[in-house]
């Protein structure tokens, strides 16, 4: 709605007058606004980073000039107005912020309508309103508890009740400020899209952290500062199974375990509880007897740093990870004769890690290579879970991150490749090892060594992409030739087929202009003006030997002499010598006189007025010149493919459109020759002259070539499928956790 000119909006002067140190707001509020806005700013600013990057590589990939442009010009706009979207999503924040305690009514006045005047939401809008809502979602489904406590503690502080709705740090509220920010720009809703999902991966997927520090400001400044433990104890759900009956949060959790993890590690214990009661699986908590004492976490981690991960390295499946626990903790109560069990919180932790590498382990995608590696991470992961609970809570620890590079990194391993030289698996080896050599691995040797394989991976990435450049520059170059050579081909054969011509005009246009052609057309393009000149030149030769009447004679010696400068011209291109040029004038030269002679000699005669180099009266005298009938193509054409014989040699229209839907950089698994183990390649490129997908290993060399119709036809067979390049801890996670829940729904 536009606003009256006439009034002046005060609530701009909230932020300009905040930024210039005269904020309304108490002390710990002012804090905690510096640090939402600090980390905005920052987290914004790569972002813009990365939509440069990948603007520009769309455009790069577009399908079309239009699609082009317009990723072009959106990344101009960007790179424009990136520092005042930055501005201004920080002043909404800001003014957001001063308006919990400003003295006027900010509430939004009645707005009276008509039922005619509501309209539909427009599309663009629609699809808009969708991805917010879909990423904002994602944020509060993962920071509940965060978010809880943060609005509890602004309202202990506000003049007036803040709502969740109305709280200016909620995930809802800053995709608004962004978005508002971002509707100056008028951009295409596809460049919009893009632009939201970067900033739900760039802004968004690292704010939890942030909300975890306003509430650490906050308690620092002693505002609510027992909420963390209240909340903890309020949130505490009874837990089903068999054991001591202790829940999360009782026993075995640390007392710094923020509530988020809390709140999560109670859902999984939930679904985890409700899968012993349907499998009949006996809780590590009550190995013994129901009065065992729970040990704590630092007592359970010594008594793994006694397990070797040989002794389950190649165990998969059927919860190998925790039966090779619960055989090694009952043999520890044996020898010990004590009666210590599992705190709750570590039983289901422990059974929570074991699923998600059984889930890994019998991927049947993963390389045996890449299954051997991650096998012997069990127990590295497994102690790391134990001891820090938010790995669970947290999609950017170390640890995680770790495993999704690993499976990123391994994407064009092979079951057949020879990895005894590979640099990449000797280093992961090395990461491995000395995962192992800890007892006790905690979050900051597991970002060690996930910045020591990302450093490597970097450079092995651009070496790899120089190779792959090559390689699509090679297959460009040798595209475009065989189009410039069929469209040669196909020209010079369809003028000569059936003509009797001089054998010297044949040879000229076969084996000399047809290279000008091709060089005019590699060049300029099949429309442009030098070459729908130099292929009229052609047909002009062509017509130049043909038989002419005398009244044509002086039309026809007019011709012959722009013909000839035209030949000269064109042969130029080629960098002939002087002698060779004039070798190639006379094979047109010479025959053009004998059509000429002919006349002649047959008594027609020539116009008087004509001077006497133009009436060439020694055309008489020209030798006979040797002709051909041309039956055969002159230039050899590339066979075009047959089309089907019957409906079932056509590709199913699912496979069309997969093939249709692939993009370059996807990873596939292909059956590149009949025969052949499975090989895992890259798409690397899409010939636009040639309509061939071009497949590459992860060092960028070529291992396949394949049309459009040869892809749908493989995908028919089962010779080809797209590997899923998702983050292989999250995919795993998902995978569990929606398997617990049908359980707990048929249950």
């Amino acid at each position: 709605m536009s606003q009256d000119p006439k009034v002046v909006s005060i609530k701009p002067n909230l932020a300009a007058r905040a930024a210039a140190g005269g904020s309304v707001l108490p002390a710990p509020l002012i804090s905690v606004r510096d640090l939402a806005t600090g980390y905005l700013q920052s987290a914004m600013v790569e972002m813009f980073d990365k939509a440069d990057d990948n603007l520009f590589e769309m455009a790069d990939k577009a399908a079309n000039n239009a699609d082009q442009a317009l990723f072009f010009e959106a990344m101009r706009a960007l790179r424009l107005q990136r520092h005042n979207i930055v501005k201004k999503t920080c002043d909404s924040l800001i003014l957001a912020t001063e308006q919990i305690n400003a003295q006027y009514d900010s509430s939004a006045p009645a707005v009276s309508f008509e039922l005619d005047t509501l309209s539909l939401v427009q599309p663009d809008e629609l699809e808009e309103s969708v991805a917010i809502d879909g990423m904002v979602n994602r944020v509060v489904s993962r920071n509940q508890a965060a978010l809880g406590h943060l609005l509890m503690r602004v309202n202990s502080l506000a003049k007036k009740t803040v709502e969740q709705s109305d709280n200016p740090f909620a995930p809802g509220a800053i995709a608004e400020y962004f978005a508002e920010s971002l509707r100056a720009l008028s951009l295409d809703i596809k460049v919009r899209l893009i632009v939201f999902k970067l900033f739900e991966r760039y802004v968004f997927n690292g704010i939890d952290g942030l909300y975890e520090s306003l509430n650490d400001a906050f308690v620092s400044a002693g505002v609510m500062p027992d909420l963390r433990v209240t909340s903890a104890v309020s949130v505490r759900r009874p837990v089903p199974g068999a054991g001591s009956g202790r829940g999360v949060g009782q026993q075995g959790g640390r007392s710094g375990d923020s509530s988020e993890q809390q709140e999560i590690l109670g859902m999984f214990s939930e679904l985890i509880g409700k899968w012993r009661v349907a499998s009949g699986d006996v809780a590590l908590a009550g190995l013994n007897s129901s009065g065992g004492i729970p040990m704590g976490t630092s007592e359970l981690l010594r008594v793994l740093s006694e397990v070797t991960a040989e002794s389950f390295a190649g165990d998969a499946g059927q919860n190998g990870l925790r039966r090779h626990v619960q055989q090694l903790l009952h043999q520890q109560r044996v020898q010990s004769g004590g009666t210590k069990t599992v705190a709750r919180v570590d039983d289901d932790v422990i059974s929570l890690v074991s699923m998600l590498f059984d889930f890994i382990l019998e991927d049947r995608e993963l390389p045996a290579a890449v299954k051997a590696l991650i096998a012997r991470m069990q127990l590295p992961v497994l102690r790391v879970a134990i001891s820090d609970k938010s790995f669970f809570s947290r999609a950017s620890h170390p640890a995680r991150r770790l495993l999704n590079e690993l499976s990123r990194a391994t994407m064009g391993w092979n079951d057949h490749d020879d990895l005894r030289r590979d640099q990449l698996h000797a280093l992961l080896e090395e990461i491995v090892e000395q995962l192992l050599v800890e007892t006790e691995p905690n979050a900051e040797l597991f970002d060690a060594l996930y910045q020591r394989l990302t450093d490597f991976l970097r450079t092995e990435q651009r070496r790899a992409e120089r190779v792959e450049q090559r390689t699509r520059d090679a297959e460009e170059g040798r595209a475009r030739i065989k189009a410039a050579r069929a469209e040669v081909a196909k020209e010079i054969n369809k003028m000569l087929l059936g003509r009797t011509l001089p054998v010297t005009v044949v040879d000229l246009l076969r084996d000399t202009w047809s290279q000008v052609m091709q060089m005019i057309f590699l060049r300029e393009g099949g429309e442009s003006r030098a070459w729908k000149h130099a292929l009229g030149t052609a047909k002009a030769v062509v017509h130049s030997v043909q038989p002419v009447d005398s009244a044509g004679v002086p039309q026809r010696l007019a011709q012959n002499r722009q013909i000839e400068a035209a030949v000269r011209g064109g042969l130029e291109l080629l960098g002939l010598d002087a002698a060779s040029t004039e070798r190639h004038v006379l094979a047109i030269v010479a025959p053009q006189r004998a059509v000429l002679a002919a006349i002649k000699a047959v008594g027609s005669p020539v116009e008087p007025d004509l001077p006497v180099e133009s009436a060439e009266p020694e055309v008489v005298e020209q030798p006979p010149v040797e002709a051909v009938r041309v039956e055969q193509p002159v230039l050899e054409q590339e066979p075009v493919e047959p089309p089907p014989e019957t409906i079932d040699d056509l590709p199913s229209v699912g496979a069309q459109r997969w093939v249709e839907g692939l993009g370059t950089g996807c990873w596939l698994q292909l059956v590149v020759a009949e025969g052949k183990a499975p090989q895992r390649c890259k798409l690397a490129a899409i010939i636009s002259f040639s309509g061939k997908y071009i497949f590459v290993n992860r060092n960028g060399v070529k291992v396949a070539e394949l049309s459009g119709h040869e892809l749908a036809q493989c995908f028919d067979r089962g010779q080809v499928s797209l590997l899923d390049e998702n983050q292989l801890f999250d995919r795993a996670l998902e995978s569990v956790i929606g398997n617990l829940r049908q359980l707990q729904a048929r249950t």
